[in-house]
């Protein structure tokens, strides 16, 4: 129980340190403008200052919890250090999937939350989006946007956790099992997850939001009145904050394994 403890730990500290940048990338690829990562920050602290990058953060806190400690604890169990790649990869994707499948709720309430501005131009609260949610679609409505969200997580998770993993043991050739050695695999898997997930993770913000088109129709959508590389719309503010969470995330949970004599992630 102590590795779901601190993997939590880990999480909510690497989410806290890193939110204003998640803020800014769904801002930047909920609007159907070329309006640079820069000029969102800039319309965001004169409105709001500090606060406003934080509309969000329960919900993105209580999601990393049920997500990030459900798929790093699955993958660690189903997938070993005689894995082959192939192996890895599959187990980082079933680890993923099934773990946003749980979180999905709190995703959609976070993205609601970070867009509600731009979509009616009021302020909620998270209770207030939950009965809104639930009283216009029940059950059903925190699931809008769950296959691309999946989709996302499967492939920043296959990032993630195979990149950091592969990265790792490469790098064990070489160095020991330190904070170097952490900080360099964690940069490794920060580029690939942002690489791989961003696309679904386009699609995701605009259904969530307010759309009730399906998947292929939102891609279709986008594709065609913004070009295909609006699929990787705010890859920098991605990247610029699945680095650091990365980095974070990795080095605290490796240093309080460490600490409490378990081990190092392997």
């Amino acid at each position: 129980m102590k590795d779901l403890f601190f993997i939590g730990i880990s999480s909510t500290f690497a989410e806290i340190c890193t939110h204003p940048i998640d803020f800014v990338k769904t801002q930047k690829q909920y609007k159907k403008t070329n309006i640079s990562t820069v000029g969102i920050f800039k319309n965001v602290f004169k409105t709001d200052g500090i606060r406003g990058f934080y509309p969000s953060i329960a919900p993105a806190v209580v999601r990393h919890w049920a997500y990030t400690t459900t798929r790093v604890s699955v993958y660690e169990k189903i997938r070993s250090e005689e894995s082959s790649i192939g192996q890895k990869l599959l187990a980082g994707a079933l680890a993923g999937g099934t773990a946003q499948l749980v979180a999905s709720p709190t995703d959609l309430i976070k993205v609601k939350l970070q867009t509600q501005k731009l979509t009616n131009n009021k302020s909620y609260t998270p209770f207030q989006i939950i009965k809104s949610v639930y009283k216009k679609d029940g059950v059903r409505g925190f699931y809008y946007g769950w296959k691309p969200n999946v989709s996302r997580a499967v492939l920043v998770t296959v990032g993630e956790l195979v990149a950091y993993d592969t990265g790792k043991q490469y790098l064990l050739n070489y160095m020991d099992d330190t904070f170097y050695c952490h900080a360099l695999a964690s940069i490794n898997s920060g580029f690939w997850s942002t690489f791989l997930s961003t696309p679904a993770d386009v699609i995701k913000t605009r259904i969530m939001a307010d759309s009730k088109n399906t998947m292929i129709g939102t891609a279709k959508e986008i594709v065609k009145n913004e070009g295909v590389l609006s699929l990787w719309k705010g890859f920098i503010p991605i990247w610029s904050r699945l680095a650091p969470w990365q980095f974070i995330f990795w080095v605290s949970y490796e240093q309080l394994r460490l600490a409490n004599n378990m081990g190092s992630f392997k």
